[in-house]
C-alpha cells in the first residue's frame, strides 16, 4: 500500500480532530457566556446617586433613622438539627473590646478623596441587611488589599446626614440611591476610595457557591458549634456550604473542650469579620485555581442565581478579581475599632482612627489623605 493514502488519512484525521477541538472550545465559550448573562445585574452609578442624595438633602430637612434589627440564623435553616438542646453558655462576660458608654457619638471624620479604586463585596442576611462587607482595594503600582469591614461600623449616613450602623445602609435612600449605591457612597465618604464595582451574594447563595467548588477547608483547634451540635470539627476539615455559611455568619459560637461546651472567648463582630476575610481568600483562591474552561463554566452555571453584579462588571473583570483575591501577593487589612454605645443604647463599633491612617500602613501614599 502506498504511503500517500496513509498520509491523506492522517491529514484528514488531524483536520477532524482540530475541527472538533474548535467546536468544543466554542461550545465552552458560549456556555460560559450564557451562564454569565444569566447572572442578575443591577444599575450601579455612585456619582449619579450621590448627586440625587445631595439634591434630596437640600430639598428636605435631615431625618434621623432609628431602624435597628437583629437577625438570628437558625441551625435548621442550614440543615442542622440537634436532638438535645442544652442551656447555652453565658456569653455576657465576653466581648471584642471593653465597652465604652457615651451619650453623644458623632460620626467619624471622613478621609479625603484619593484616586484609588475598590471592588465592594456584600453578603446579605435573612433580614435583607448587609451581613458581610469586604473591600478589595487596588492601589496604583501596589499589591491589592482586602479589607474586612464590620457591619456594626458607625459612620455617617449620606441619606440622612446622621450617624448609622453601616449594615442598615442597604435599605437605600428612597428616590435617590439603591441600597448598594448608598452603602458604596457611605464607604466612599469614610475611606476616600472610589467604589466602582460590586458583587452581592444572596443569603441562600453562599452555601451553593461553596458546594459548587467542592467545599472549603476550615482549621480550628477545638470543635465549634451551637446548641450542643458540632458544626466545625477540631482540626482541618473540608466544610460544606451549610457549615461554611454558619462559620462566617454567626455572631456567637461555642467550643467543645474536654466534652464540655463553653462560649468562645473574644467572639463577636471583630472576630467574625476576620473569618469572613479568610473565607473570601479561600473561595477566590480555589476558584482562581481551576485550570480548565469547562470547570469554570460548570461553576458559573451552578451559581449564576446566587449573586448579583453591577452592570459594568465584565466576565474578564470578574476573572481578574478572582485572580487578585487568590494571589499570594494580596494584603489583608482590618479597621481598628472600639466598642461603644449610642445614646439610645445601640452597640456599635467606632473607628479609632481614619481609614487613610490605617491604609497608609500598607500603602504609604494614603497617608496624605487623612482628614
Amino acid at each position: 500500500m502506498s504511503k500517500f493514502p496513509i498520509r491523506r488519512v492522517l491529514i484528514r484525521a488531524a483536520l477532524v480532530l482540530g475541527a472538533a477541538a474548535v467546536l468544543y472550545v466554542g461550545f465552552v465559550a458560549v456556555s460560559a457566556w450564557n451562564s454569565w448573562n444569566s447572572v442578575e445585574r443591577e444599575d450601579f452609578d455612585t456619582a449619579s446617586a450621590r448627586d440625587r442624595v445631595e439634591q434630596r438633602a437640600a430639598a428636605s430637612p435631615s431625618t434621623t433613622s432609628t431602624t435597628s434589627t437583629t437577625s438570628t440564623t437558625l441551625l435548621a435553616d442550614l440543615g442542622y438539627v440537634s436532638s438535645v438542646v442544652p442551656s447555652l453558655p453565658d456569653r455576657s462576660v465576653y466581648s471584642d473590646t471593653t465597652p465604652t458608654t457615651t451619650t453623644e457619638l458623632p460620626a467619624p471624620a471622613p478621609s479625603k478623596p484619593q484616586a484609588v479604586n475598590a471592588y465592594l463585596g456584600i453578603g446579605v442576611d435573612l433580614s435583607g441587611y448587609a451581613d458581610a462587607i469586604l473591600l478589595l482595594v487596588q492601589p496604583p503600582s501596589s499589591a491589592p488589599i482586602l479589607v474586612s469591614i464590620p457591619r456594626s461600623l458607625y459612620i455617617n449616613n449620606p441619606c440622612t446626614d446622621e450617624p448609622m450602623r453601616l449594615a442598615v445602609a442597604l435599605s437605600g435612600c428612597p428616590g435617590a440611591a439603591s441600597g448598594t449605591e448608598l452603602l458604596a457612597i457611605a464607604l466612599e465618604d469614610f475611606t476616600g476610595l472610589n467604589v466602582n464595582h460590586f458583587a452581592r451574594i444572596k443569603y441562600s447563595g453562599f452555601p451553593r457557591i461553596v458546594d459548587a467548588i467542592g467545599g472549603v477547608e476550615i482549621c480550628v483547634n477545638t470543635a465549634r458549634g451551637s446548641g450542643g451540635t458540632v458544626i466545625i470539627p477540631a482540626g482541618c476539615n473540608i466544610a460544606d456550604g451549610a457549615a461554611a455559611s454558619w462559620w462566617v455568619t454567626n455572631r456567637s459560637e461555642d467550643e467543645l473542650v474536654d466534652g464540655v461546651w463553653r462560649a468562645l472567648a473574644g467572639d463577636g463582630d471583630v472576630s467574625r469579620t476576620g473569618r469572613q476575610r479568610s473565607m473570601a481568600l479561600t473561595l477566590f483562591s480555589k476558584i482562581g485555581s481551576f485550570g480548565s474552561a469547562g470547570s469554570i463554566t460548570s461553576v458559573l452555571s451552578s451559581v449564576s442565581e446566587a449573586f448579583t453584579l453591577d452592570g459594568g462588571l465584565s466576565l474578564g473583570g470578574a476573572a481578574n478579581l478572582a485572580r487578585s483575591m487568590g494571589g499570594q501577593s494580596l494584603q489583608q487589612m482590618s479597621i481598628p475599632t472600639e466598642t461603644a454605645y449610642t445614646s439610645d443604647g445601640r452597640r456599635v463599633l467606632y473607628p479609632v482612627e481614619s481609614f487613610a491612617t490605617t491604609l497608609a500602613r500598607l500603602y504609604p501614599p494614603a497617608g496624605a489623605y487623612q482628614p
